[in-house]
Formats: C-alpha cells, structure tokens, sequence
C-alpha cells in the first residue's frame, strides 16, 4: 500500500469526532466523506459494484426482445429478456469497439441487438452472431465475444443487477424485507406500470449520501415539511432499523390536512417508507392502492438522480397526492439536500451529534446512524 492509500485509509477509520455502535453517543460521518473525490471512487468499487441495484418492475419485461438500460456510476448495463423468456443482464458495451449498444432507457429488440458503429450483431441472449467481413480475420471465433454477463435476481417483483459475482442473493440478505413490505401492502403483488402518469425523476445538486441522510430520518420533517407533518401525525410516528434496511410507518393519517385531499373510504390510510441498502426505496402514501419506487442513483460526488417508477393497481394516479409530491414535497427535500451539500464545504463544519430520544421514536435520528454505520462498513 502506497503512503498516499495508507493516509486515506487512516482519515476513513480515524475520525475527530466517534461514529459507534451507540447512536446517542455519535457523531455523523466526517463532512470530507461528502466532499472527497477519493471517498466517491472507493464507494463506485465497494458499495455500488457489489451490492444490487434496482433497475426495473418486472412488468417492464413482458415480450422477447424487451430491454432497460441502467446507469451505474460509470457502467452502463441492461437487462434484456431473451427469446427463452429469461432476463439477462450485461454491460451495454460492444465487444469489438466499445460503443454502447442500446440507447438509454427501455424499448424492445426484435431480432438480435445490432451495434450502430460496425453493426455487430448479438442475440438477445448475449451470443456473437455475425460481424460484418469477420472471415476475414483468421482465427476468428464468435463464441470468443459473447456480452459480458452480470448477476439479475427478482426480488419484490422487481428486477436488481449487481456487478459482484459473488454476492450473497437479496432474498438472503433481505428476505425479512420482502416478509414486511407484503404484510403491509396487501395488493401487493396487483400493482403495474399506469400506462399514464407519473415516472418519478428529480436531478438533485447534491451527493448521495446527503439524499439517503435526507430519506432516512424524519427529525426535520415538523419544521422542514409542515403540509407533510399537518397529513402525518408526528405524535405516533415510528421508524425502525434492520440489517440492512430501515422502516418509517406513520399511522394517523388526518384526512383533513394541507397536504392533499385524502377521502373518507380511501382504502390506503397510513404511509410507510423502506429504505434497502444502499440507494432503493419503498414509498406509500395515504389514499389510492399506490407504490412509489425510487432510486438514489449517483450520477457524480455532488450530483444524483432520485428516480423511479410509481405503481398503482388501478392503472391510474391519485392526481392530488402526485400534485402534492411533486410540486410540495419533493422540491422542498431538494432544497434541503442541496444547501446541506454547500454547507459541507465549509471550513466552520466537520461533524455533527446524533439526536435519538431514549425510546428511538420517528423523530430521532437512530436510522441516519444505522446508514452511517453501513457506509462505515463498506469502505473501511
């Protein structure tokens, strides 16, 4: 190890201020984990290639042929069912020039997957099958250029990808996970894709950890989110930490509220967020049999994507509570992560107290220290 990795090593283990076991007596990770380029590029290798990454609800694979192109950090994938109707995921790279294959997003591929640089073509399982005046070349063999393949699992009926072929299954690591989230969605496995409405994106000028810090407590909720506080009683508000996931359940729902119009029979009246390690979340809301699922995705150290696809068994939104979300809620989380990430970069601030009440209620900050934790783990 060079002395230049012997002192980052050091400055990530060995902080000013302790980040243990106990919540009520730490202190947040170091400003510098939210500001260091060197930080972000150990996080791309330790957190975000090994661990599975949402890419898709499962309806979004229903033919042959059917794609969607993931961005993860600086790799570009897709998952892709074959004519054998299995999914498969690879890098999104030919393998004789390195252009991208697909374009970003979703659509479907009716024969085989044609590079638009020398018009390699591959089947949609991932096989060579032809390369233009390849004869050429003696030796040449197809099966030597194969797409290279990355590990798919369906997991809450959606799909995750992870870049580590050695990674332990999510149904593994997060079978309590699945347990909750269908014990408390009954229509669970009834939800789709609206064919109109919302997909959910939000460019946000901030690092990732600063929106999952964001996400994951709900002690700025009273102040920060007064129409969100006035729906959701902070009274009884609860939030629960797990191995590697955490739960916020609001359960008195006040129907008459600033927030948006819930009505008197709507058969949703709670609101519950799961956060799954390191950037997926959950999302319902009181009123239509709704799920929001969104992506923390870091798309630079002070940039991220919070995107994702909202379900419903419907078919269609509740345009009030999208209205409120969209035009109330959200900007209000982004206004608050990108100040946070500005002030990061102060000189006057480095680290900050955990508050966590003795009973862990919705209020404290008790899962913010569990994501802290999490992130210590990864990359010390």
């Amino acid at each position: 190890m060079s002395d230049r990795e012997q002192q980052l090593s050091q400055r990530l283990s060995d902080f000013e201020k302790p980040l243990v076991e106990s919540a009520q007596q730490s202190f947040t990770l170091p400003s510098f984990f939210y500001t260091d380029a060197e930080v972000y590029e150990i996080e791309k290798q330790n957190i975000f290639y090994r661990t599975w990454q949402f890419v898709a609800h499962r309806t979004a694979f229903e033919k042959p042929g059917d794609y969607v192109t993931v961005q993860i950090c600086d790799q570009n994938l897709f998952v892709m069912m074959g004519k054998d109707n299995e999914l498969r995921a690879f890098y999104n790279v030919c393998q004789h020039r390195a252009h991208e294959l697909l374009p970003a997003g979703s659509g479907n591929v009716k024969s085989v997957i044609v590079c638009p640089y020398h018009a390699w073509a591959f089947e949609t399982e991932g096989q060579l099958r032809g390369a233009p005046r390849a004869q050429n070349r003696p030796g040449f063999n197809k099966a030597d250029y194969s797409l290279k393949q990355v590990r798919v699992e369906q997991f809450l009926n959606c799909i995750f990808i992870n870049l580590d072929d050695t990674a332990t299954p999510l149904s593994e690591l997060a079978a309590d996970l699945e347990a909750d989230v269908r014990s408390r969605i009954p229509y669970f496995d009834d939800l789709k894709v609206p064919t109109e409405g919302l997909l959910g994106e939000s460019l946000i000028n901030a690092g990732w950890k600063v929106v999952v810090d964001n996400y994951v407590e709900c002690y700025h909720c009273d102040h920060a989110h007064k129409a969100f506080a006035n729906l959701i009683c902070m009274d009884s508000y609860q939030h629960e930490t797990f191995g590697l996931w955490s739960r916020q359940i609001g359960g008195d729902i006040r129907k008459d509220n600033t927030a948006y119009k819930v009505d008197d029979k709507a058969p949703v009246m709670n609101s519950v967020f799961w956060y799954l390690w390191p950037n997926t979340t959950f999302n319902v809301l009181p009123g239509t049999e709704e799920l929001n699922i969104s992506v923390i995705r870091p798309l630079s150290l002070t940039q991220t994507d919070f995107t994702g696809p909202s379900l419903s068994v419907s078919g269609e939104f509740d345009q009030n509570r999208a209205d409120y979300t969209a035009g109330v809620l959200v900007p209000e989380d982004i206004a608050l992560c990108e100040s946070v990430q500005r002030g990061l970069g102060s000189k006057g601030y480095s680290q900050g107290p955990l508050i966590v009440d003795d009973d862990r209620s919705g209020r404290g900050e008790h899962a913010l220290h569990h994501f802290h934790r999490l992130v210590q783990k990864a990359i010390t």
